[in-house]
């Protein structure tokens, strides 16, 4: 019996032809077929912001009960079945509980945020069986989805594989975002964990292979909304594809590649436009290169950076040190370091900047004679094996921007064989963007 991973992505529920396209996909083989489900987008923005009125707003169940029994009547022909009303008060009561004791911790947030993927895939089964199709749920803490209880960011340990292998042939459809901890708290892995936690089953049941019911932002050489009609890249490494997922136009888990990595398991792009499974983008560890070197130029808005200067810093030992280990205990996510002998330069989330500047500021440095944030700026990654083996790369991307006239406030490569950075003022990205393109691709 062969059985199959498949991760759906939540913005596919409620898309009639996307559904019967993966349902006739997989009628076409017997076996166990595990549907990963990440959230529908919809409600996990619409939860995300209720959590943050709830202190400011006095909780109407029945206004709130109306909103997510309309997220299930938009995408199913029927009315809500029990389990979901069940879910939909579970969640209600949780919201009344965070009111009422007007405290949010992390261990709440990620609870409460799992419902996103609860209720998607109520939706889910529902839409299928008015369709006459047999499905059945699973559940994290059915399966024995255990994970260490880093809440938002979690790490997937153990599956009871023994009940996955009890399972009779058939479609079953599992929550992706969340596991449990050692105490039995829920814990989340991220918003596109689905990825993630399909790659963690793959892993652990000895499936051949990951496949991805089709991407919310599919591996194009370029962001769609800068440059027209990029090609889609139809084969990655694991490594190529981890780089890239760190860029917000793609939806793609960072950890997707963990689990999978050290037992050589491909990863699969499907296409959902039919039901052929016509494979988009292959992501596996055999290390290609393309002629044209670059596979994706891609950006962020998503940085700020802190600059420490003084003649001294690159002398001083333990600098970095200290100022990696207080920004890890305050839970600041350090993107990357570029440093000089005069200058550290440490690239952040923007919404952390601020924090990091006044804990930065504390510390007290002796040699370090200034430190500021600068924002609004913006990353530019050019990604691709083979950069550090082929001449020219790095001098066709700076001719590109110098041409153009924008100034690189900060570089950085070599680190990887695989990636060179570029921080550009935000006004600065798009145009950053096409010209990089034009020169590796010839137009955009």
């Amino acid at each position: 019996m062969s059985d199959r991973i498949i991760r759906f992505g939540g913005s596919n529920i409620g898309n009639s032809n996307s559904a019967i396209n993966l349902d006739n996909f997989l009628s076409r083989e017997k076996g166990r077929k595990i549907i990963v489900v990440s959230a529908i987008p919809e409600i996990l923005l619409w939860i995300e912001k209720r959590v943050e009125l709830v202190f400011k707003e006095h909780i109407v169940a029945a206004n709130l009960n109306q909103k997510l029994t309309s997220f299930f009547e938009d995408r199913v022909d029927g009315k809500p079945t029990t389990e979901y009303f069940r879910l939909v008060e579970q969640l209600l009561s949780l919201l009344q509980g965070i009111a009422l004791i007007g405290d949010y911790s992390k261990a709440l947030k990620d609870q409460v945020l799992s419902f996103s993927e609860k209720l998607s895939v109520e939706i889910l089964i529902a839409e299928w069986k008015v369709k006459n199709k047999s499905v059945e749920s699973l559940w994290p803490e059915q399966i024995g989805l255990r994970a260490n209880s880093e809440y938002g960011n979690a790490t997937l340990l153990d599956v009871n594989t023994n009940f996955l292998n009890s399972l009779s042939e058939g479609v079953y459809i599992l929550p992706g975002s969340y596991g449990i901890s050692e105490k039995g708290k829920t814990v989340r892995s991220g918003i596109t964990a689905a990825d993630y936690t399909a790659a963690f089953l793959t892993s652990s049941m000895g499936v051949e292979k990951l496949e991805l019911w089709g991407l919310d932002n599919f591996f194009q050489k370029a962001d769609p909304q800068i440059v027209s009609n990029p090609p889609v890249i139809e084969r990655l490494t694991y490594s190529e594809a981890s780089e890239l997922a760190y860029f917000e136009h793609y939806s793609f888990h960072p950890r997707t590649v963990e689990p999978l990595e050290l037992k050589h398991i491909p990863i699969q792009v499907l296409n959902t436009s039919d039901d052929k499974g016509k494979i988009d983008t292959t992501i596996n560890t055999e290390t290609y290169i393309d002629d044209k070197i670059v596979k994706s130029v891609a950006c962020t808005d998503d940085i700020s950076f802190l600059k420490l200067d003084g003649p001294g810093v690159g002398l001083k030992p333990g600098i970095l040190a200290k100022i990696t280990t207080q920004l890890n205990d305050a839970g600041i996510n350090i993107k990357s370091v570029i440093t000089s002998q005069i200058s550290i330069n440490i690239i952040l989330e923007k919404n952390t900047g601020d924090k990091a500047l006044k804990i930065v500021e504390k510390l007290g440095f002796n040699t370090v004679k200034d430190i500021h944030l600068i924002k609004d700026v913006s990353l530019i990654g050019i990604i691709g094996h083979g950069m550090q083996q082929n001449y020219g790369v790095s001098a066709k991307i700076f001719s590109a921007v110098a041409q153009h006239k924008i100034n690189v406030l900060l570089s950085g490569s070599g680190a990887s064989d695989l990636v060179s950075y570029l921080v550009v003022n935000s006004n600065d990205k798009e145009k950053s963007v096409r010209v990089i393109y034009q020169a590796f691709f010839g137009s955009y």
